[in-house]
């Protein structure tokens, strides 16, 4: 991809999103932060979509037991809302244009073929969603798949709870490391 196409395609998503973030918030189906609370950027909604696409990316990544992973999604849900709130103003909006796309449900819909809410949506229809939009010849959805998938993974891997999982014992010599 040259300059000029790349150039163009980010002209677009922003088009796009910005256009879903418009007619979300205009009918009403955007949802304010809560004043005080624990969370920076992310919204219910986020934390719920969230909640419903992560353990689809990560299978066999999670811990087992359900209230072992619904504590670990949480503190997964806590680093991604700091990750994105430290993305800066222009990146974080972004995001939360995606994540307004993908919780507005005619566009929710429409573009991942989810038309149930998060909460209810199947593995499968998750994973549907998925590789559509990873294998898809439209960059925007290329472009809204890695990001996703980029925040979900690291978020995920980079906490010291993730590493048994996945049989990573650590770093081999941290007294040896030059940061701590």
């Amino acid at each position: 991809m040259d300059r000029r196409s790349f150039l163009k395609l980010g002209m677009a998503s922003s088009a796009a999103l910005s256009a879903v973030g418009m007619t979300a918030s205009l009918s009403g189906c955007s949802e304010a932060l809560p004043e005080n609370g624990q969370w920076k950027v992310l919204t219910t909604q986020d934390r719920t979509m969230l909640s419903a696409i992560a353990p689809v990316m990560l299978k066999g990544s999670l811990p087992t037991a359900e209230n072992e992973k619904q504590t670990a999604l949480n503190n997964m849900l806590v680093v991604i809302d700091s990750v994105v709130d430290s993305l800066g103003p222009h990146n974080a909006k972004q995001m939360s244009d995606l994540f307004m796309l993908l919780n507005f449900g005619v566009t929710r819909g429409l573009t991942t073929g989810v038309w149930s809410k998060w909460e209810n949506a199947s593995d499968s229809e998750i994973e549907n969603f998925l590789t559509k939009w990873r294998n898809s010849s439209l960059g925007l959805f290329n472009l809204g798949y890695n990001g996703i998938n980029q925040l979900i993974t690291a978020s995920w891997y980079g906490q010291k709870e993730s590493w048994q999982q996945i049989g990573y014992p650590g770093p081999p010599h941290a007294s040896l490391l030059i940061t701590k």
